[in-house]
């Protein structure tokens, strides 16, 4: 080790750290987004008791139905939750419906927002958008002023749902982007 210039064993040692160090970063990295490459809607909602939503989801020239949809039990609480609905991959369509609950006993529920993720890109909905790209059925009592839902039996059914038109611009604006 005579011959040795000071720092030259240094640099290997820096370099095996950096590399160290860069690999537990890109590994914690896949571990904070788990749905890498798949689109998550979000659904920013007050819910008072607990209950099961659904979203289903579609392309122009198809109909809703079960293989394509997304179910998240929810826990009623007093403040906003985050409801995610994880679409399958490669699975980007062109309509959704969000079910809003099974629990006929459900209390009002306040509506905060609707947004499309797909990797580090989100769109979030404005309530403009929200006016115009969605409809409820009869079954949801959707006020567009203050965004207040209550669901309703409709002649002894209940299936309180939020469709929308065409939102295939912005779910390509996500992925795209």
């Amino acid at each position: 080790m005579k011959n040795v210039r000071p720092g030259f064993l240094m640099k290997p040692f820096l370099l095996g750290i950096m590399l160290l160090f860069g690999a537990c970063k890109q590994g914690g990295k896949s571990q904070e987004n788990k749905h890498e490459d798949q689109l998550i809607v979000e659904l920013r909602i007050k819910i008072p008791k607990d209950d099961q939503f659904e979203l289903f989801y579609r392309d122009e020239d198809e109909d809703y139905n079960a293989e394509r949809s997304v179910s998240v039990d929810v826990k009623g609480a007093e403040e906003f939750q985050i409801v995610e609905y994880v679409i399958d991959l490669l699975e980007f369509p062109t309509h959704i419906r969000i079910d809003f609950g099974k629990n006929r006993e459900q209390g009002e529920m306040t509506f905060g927002h609707l947004a499309f993720r797909y990797n580090e890109t989100t769109h979030t909905f404005t309530k403009e958008e929200i006016k115009k790209y969605f409809r409820p059925n009869p079954g949801l009592d959707f006020n567009f002023q203050d965004f207040t839902v209550r669901t309703v039996d409709v002649n002894g059914k209940y299936v309180p749902y939020l469709h929308s038109f065409n939102i295939g611009h912005f779910v390509n604006k996500v992925i795209l982007f």
